[in-house]
């Protein structure tokens, strides 16, 4: 199965939502943005896509819209982790028939103290069997509750159809030494944003970066500009997006996605609650760093 195309920018695009909190398609000329930015493809589903705070078949509704919507030559990937390996079979071949390329699977972690290695080598193993479409580990310490960790990745990597893994610890050394164990052909897409430079040059293929829903352009352009031997221009780009990248990763999160992308002209709408919308005492900051990353013009005084 080619998974090479795996190699690059994926901006996780948030799930966009109504005023009164239901489920709507992206907003119009977003995906466009993206593809004129030069980014490699989307998730949908994932973290930023508040998919947590949706039903299977919203799940399934959004991923059709996204499916149906999506310009070329931008491929989809899709969140279909649950915490049982049933359920997560089952959202995999449902996002599969529904145009997904790939699937980015989340580690279980409610019943976590009882996840040994085997248990979730079983897991991993029994999705990839079951899965029509590629496998990535989803490893995101913030929200599972704890870190799969170098070992714990190579010990789930050993399966034809698991193609990679999208690493939000932030330990971006950590992508030298999975690179070193699982070799050149295992896909190592980090979520740090900010850190674009940093991660390629430890031997990251790219990343999964929420920075790029709002910096397309800059995102794709840092990881073109290292491929090309162009590492200045590379880490030019790099300082010029991340303090943004930092106060996404630092704290803003989606609502501050959300309220980035609402300043830029694509209105996802608010968080489902309970997740609030970004403070309206932020706002001003950060208007200040889109300002500063060029992604808006500087308001005039008057």
């Amino acid at each position: 199965m080619d998974t090479a195309w795996l190699r690059g920018i994926f901006p996780p695009i948030p799930t966009a939502f109504a005023p009164d909190g239901g489920l709507r398609p992206p907003p119009a000329g977003f995906l466009e943005f993206l593809r004129d930015g030069g980014v490699d493809g989307v998730v949908a589903l994932g973290s930023n896509g508040e998919a947590a705070h949706l039903t299977e078949a919203e799940r399934l509704r959004f991923t059709q819209w996204v499916r149906g919507s999506l310009p070329a030559p931008l491929r989809l990937i899709v969140g279909t982790g649950a915490d049982s390996t049933r359920a997560t079979i089952e959202r995999t071949t449902a996002a599969a028939a529904e145009g997904a390329e790939a699937a980015l699977v989340i580690a279980p972690s409610y019943f976590r103290r009882q996840l040994t290695a085997e248990a979730l080598r079983r897991h991993y193993h029994a999705v990839a069997d079951a899965s029509p479409i590629p496998i990535l580990i989803y490893n995101i310490p913030v929200h599972m509750g704890y870190d799969l960790g170098v070992e714990g990745i190579v010990n789930l990597a050993g399966h034809a159809n698991i193609a990679g893994v999208k690493d939000s610890s932030g330990d971006i050394p950590r992508q030298a030494t999975l690179r070193a164990q699982l070799g050149p052909d295992f896909v190592l897409l980090p979520g740090t944003g900010e850190k674009i430079v940093e991660a390629l040059q430890a031997g990251a293929d790219g990343g999964i970066v929420a920075l790029a829903d709002l910096a397309p352009a800059a995102c794709a352009g840092i990881r073109r500009a290292w491929v090309s031997g162009e590492a200045e221009q590379a880490r030019e780009l790099q300082r010029a997006v991340a303090p943004l990248g930092e106060a996404l990763t630092g704290g803003y999160g989606v609502p501050g996605v959300k309220a980035g992308l609402r300043l830029l002209g694509y209105d996802h709408g608010d968080p489902r609650p309970p997740l609030p919308p970004l403070p309206a005492a932020e706002l001003p900051t950060l208007r200040r760093l889109l300002e500063e990353a060029g992604l808006v013009r500087r308001a005039i005084a008057s």
